[in-house]
C-alpha cells in the first residue's frame, strides 16, 4: 500500500508538470494578439449542408484589463414597409390562421371521431370549429369557463390523422404542427425591429407530458417550453418548440456551441439586415456565440456565467463591495472583439457584449436602505441598453396571461392548441396597433386587446353562418291578464354589426317586430322609421318599395 501511495504520487507530479508546460506554452502562441485561433477538428457529427464554424477554444482565450473601442457603425436602417391602412381585427387574425386549417381541422376531428368509435359524435364543419374558437375566445375574456355544449367537439379536436404518422417521425408535437407551422409563416414575413431579444416562454401544463420542463420563477413554472425571437414590442418573429433531440436545431451548433447558444444561433438566422441589436440573458451565453454573431454584423448585448468566459481577470465580490455604489470593471478579450463588464449596484452584475462596453455612463435613481433615500448611482451604457430592450417575450407572455383560454384538461393537444390561437391573437393586434400608428389614427381611436379579441371572437362565431330559427313553446293556455306596469325608460345602446358579418351575404333575412311603435332605420343618412329587422344583424332597415334600406345595408 506505501508503494503504491508513493507511485502515485510520482504520477501526479509528473502530470501537474506536463500541464503547466502546456499551458505556459499556450499562454505563449496566444500572446500576440493578431494570431489566429486553431480551427476545431472536423467530425462525424457535423451536419450535411451547415456552414463551417471557426470559433475559439475556451483555453486560448484571454484577457486585458483596457477600456473596449465601441464599434461606431451601429446605426439601423429601418426596412421599407408598404404604407396601407389599418386593417380589421379579423383581418389581421386570418394571416396568421387561415381557412385552411380550420377545414384541416374539421376533417381530422372526424376522422379521429370515427376511429374512437363516438357514436353520439355528429360531424363536424370548419363553420362550427371557427365557432368553437370564438367562444373559447370570448370566455377567456368573460371568465366564463362552461363549455358543456361543445364538451365533445372540443375534447376531439385534430390537425393530423394518427394512423399516418411516418415511423420515422420523432417530433413530439407531431399533432399540433400543422397549427404551429402557420403561425410561424406568418411571423417570418414580418419586417424586424432593430431591437430585438431571446427567451424562454412557458405554456401552462402540469400533466403527465414526456417534454414538460420545470423554470423556477416563471409566472407558470410547469409546462412546454418555446424559445422566442421578439422585439422590443413584444411581437414575435419567430419561435422554436423545445423538446430533446429531435428539436430542429442544427447537431452541430448544439455540439460546438450548447443548447442554450445553440438555440440563439438558430433562431439568429432570422435576422438578415447588418446592425441589429440582441439581448438574452446567461443561460443562451458563451464566448463562441459572441463571436459568430459579431462577424454576421448582429450587436449582442447579455447577462453572463463567468465560468464561460475562461477565467476573465474581473474583481471579485468582496472587492467590489467595498468599493461606492455604481461601481465597474472592464475587461477586452486580446482580439479586443469582446469586452466584460461588471457593475455592482445592489449586487455584482458581470455582462458581455461585441459592440459596447461601459461606454457613455448615464445615472440612475437607486433606493438605499440604509440611509432610507433615492440615489443616482452611475451605470454603464451596456446595462441601460440591455434593461431597455430585453423583456419582449415577458410581454408577449403578459398580453398572453390577460384573457388566456382557460381549460381544465389532460389532453396536452388541448393546451397547445388553445395557447395557439391566444398567440395569434396577441401578435395580430401588436400588427395591428403598429400598422395604425404608421397611419397616423389617435390614440384613443385604437382597439385595445380585450375589444380586438372580441371582434375577432364575435366574427368567428358570425361571418358566414346562418341563423338559428327562434323556437317558441306553444301556449296551452290562455295568458292571463296581467296588470300593465309603467314603462322604465333606459338608455339604449345603438349596437351595430361588425362590416365583416353585415357584408358576407350569409342568411340575412328581413324580419317584422311586435312593437306599437316603429324604430328609426339604422342606414346612415335615412330618417325613416320602420318595423323590419335583419335577423342576423339584429337592426331595423326600411323594406319599403320606394326605398329598400336593407338591400343597401348589405351591400359594400
Amino acid at each position: 500500500i506505501l508503494q503504491f501511495s508513493k507511485t502515485a504520487r510520482r504520477k501526479r507530479r509528473r502530470y501537474t508538470a506536463d500541464k503547466a508546460l502546456t499551458i505556459h506554452q499556450l499562454d505563449e502562441e496566444s500572446s500576440d494578439p493578431d494570431s489566429e485561433p486553431e480551427p476545431p477538428p472536423s467530425g462525424p457529427g457535423k451536419d450535411e449542408g451547415q456552414e463551417e464554424m471557426t470559433v475559439t477554444r475556451k483555453e486560448v482565450i484571454k484577457w486585458r484589463h483596457r477600456l473596449f473601442t465601441t464599434i461606431m457603425d451601429t446605426s439601423f436602417e429601418n426596412p421599407q414597409i408598404d404604407e396601407k391602412d389599418s386593417m380589421r381585427p379579423y383581418e389581421y387574425f386570418k394571416q396568421y390562421i387561415p381557412d385552411d386549417i380550420f377545414d384541416l381541422m374539421a376533417d381530422n376531428t372526424n376522422v379521429y371521431a370515427m376511429q374512437s368509435g363516438t357514436l353520439s359524435f355528429k360531424p363536424t364543419s370548419p363553420g362550427e370549429i371557427r365557432t368553437l374558437i370564438g367562444l373559447h375566445f370570448a370566455m377567456g375574456v368573460m371568465k366564463m369557463p362552461r363549455v358543456s355544449m361543445y364538451w365533445e367537439l372540443r375534447s376531439g379536436l385534430h390537425f393530423v390523422k394518427n394512423l399516418e404518422k411516418p415511423a420515422e417521425n420523432n417530433d413530439v408535437f407531431f399533432k399540433v404542427r400543422p397549427l404551429y407551422d402557420a403561425i410561424r409563416s406568418r411571423c417570418l414575413e414580418l419586417p424586424l425591429e432593430e431591437n430585438l431579444c431571446v427567451d424562454e416562454q412557458m405554456v401552462p401544463f402540469r400533466r403527465t407530458l414526456s417534454v414538460k420542463q420545470y423554470i423556477k420563477g416563471k409566472p407558470h413554472p410547469w409546462g412546454v417550453k418555446i424559445y422566442f425571437l421578439c422585439g422590443k414590442s413584444g411581437m414575435a418573429y419567430d419561435f422554436m418548440l423545445h423538446q430533446s433531440t429531435t428539436m430542429e436545431l442544427s447537431q452541430q451548433h448544439r455540439k460546438q456551441l450548447g443548447l442554450g447558444a445553440g438555440v440563439v444561433y438558430h433562431l439568429s438566422q432570422r435576422i438578415t439586415e447588418a446592425n441589429h441589436k440582441l439581448y438574452f440573458d446567461n443561460y443562451f451565453t458563451t464566448y463562441n456565440l459572441l463571436e459568430l454573431l459579431a462577424e454576421r454584423k448582429i450587436h449582442a448585448a447579455l447577462t453572463v456565467r463567468v465560468s464561460r468566459f475562461a477565467r476573465p481577470p474581473l474583481q471579485s465580490d468582496k472587492e467590489m463591495t467595498k468599493k461606492q455604489r455604481g461601481s465597474c470593471d472592464e475587461v477586452v478579450s486580446h482580439d479586443g472583439k469582446v469586452a466584460m463588464v461588471k457593475w455592482y449596484d445592489n449586487r455584482p452584475v458581470v455582462m458581455a457584449s461585441n459592440f459596447v462596453g461601459v461606454g457613455r455612463m448615464d445615472e440612475v435613481q437607486r433606493w438605499d436602505k440604509k440611509k432610507a433615500q433615492y440615489l443616482m448611482v452611475p451605470r454603464p451604457e451596456v446595462v441601460r441598453l440591455h434593461n431597455e430592450a430585453m423583456g419582449g417575450v415577458d410581454l408577449l407572455d403578459q398580453l398572453i396571461s390577460l384573457y388566456r383560454t382557460e381549460i381544465r384538461s389532460k389532453k396536452w393537444t388541448l393546451r397547445m392548441i388553445t395557447h395557439a390561437f391566444d398567440m395569434a391573437v396577441v401578435n395580430s393586434w401588436l400588427e395591428y396597433r403598429l400598422d395604425a400608428k404608421r397611419a397616423n389614427i389617435q390614440t384613443k381611436d385604437i382597439q385595445d386587446l380585450l375589444h380586438f379579441k372580441m371582434k375577432v371572437a364575435q366574427c368567428l362565431v358570425k361571418v358566414h353562418k346562418t341563423v338559428a330559427a327562434k323556437r317558441r313553446r306553444p301556449s296551452m293556455s290562455p295568458e292571463p291578464q296581467l296588470v300593465p306596469k309603467r314603462p322604465v325608460h333606459r338608455p339604449v345602446q345603438d349596437v351595430r354589426p361588425l362590416p365583416e358579418v353585415q357584408y358576407d351575404t350569409v342568411d340575412h333575412m328581413p324580419n317584422y317586430d311586435e312593437k306599437k311603435e316603429a324604430t328609426r332605420c339604422k342606414k346612415p343618412y335615412c330618417t325613416g322609421k320602420t318595423h323590419v329587422f335583419c335577423d342576423k344583424c339584429n337592426i331595423h332597415l326600411c323594406f319599403v318599395p320606394h326605398r329598400n334600406c336593407f338591400k343597401a345595408a348589405h351591400r359594400k
